[in-house]
C-alpha cells in the first residue's frame, strides 16, 4: 500500500503537503503514512481512491487494475470491515509497525 500512495501521489504531481490538506491532517503525519509508521483510518482510504479514481484493492496492490470494479456490499459496515481486513493482513504480512 505504501508504494502505491507515493506511486499515485506523485503521478498527480503532488507532494506530501498537498495530500496532507486533501486529508486535513499535518506533513509529517502524511509522511508517517508513506512511511509505514502509521495508519490511515478508512474514511482517508475511501477518500484517496475516489480522489485518484481508483480501487482500494489498487491502493491495497491486490490488483494491478486500477479502475473501480463495481463490487456490491450489503452495507457500507461490510465494505469497511473487508478493507479493514485487508489492510492488517497486508501489514501484518509486511512486518509494519
Amino acid at each position: 500500500m505504501i508504494k502505491r500512495l507515493i506511486e499515485l501521489r506523485k503521478s498527480h504531481n503532488l507532494r506530501q503537503g498537498d495530500v496532507a490538506e486533501l486529508l486535513n491532517v499535518k506533513q509529517n503525519t502524511y509522511s508517517n503514512y508513506e512511511q509505514g509508521t502509521r495508519e490511515m483510518d478508512y474514511h482517508m482510504l475511501l477518500f484517496l481512491a475516489d480522489y485518484y479514481k481508483v480501487s482500494l484493492d489498487y491502493i491495497f496492490e491486490r490488483t494491478e487494475n486500477p479502475i473501480v470494479n463495481n463490487v456490491d456490499f450489503e452495507d457500507e459496515s461490510e465494505l469497511i470491515s473487508n478493507v479493514l481486513s485487508t489492510y492488517r493482513k497486508i501489514k501484518n504480512e509486511n512486518n509494519w509497525r
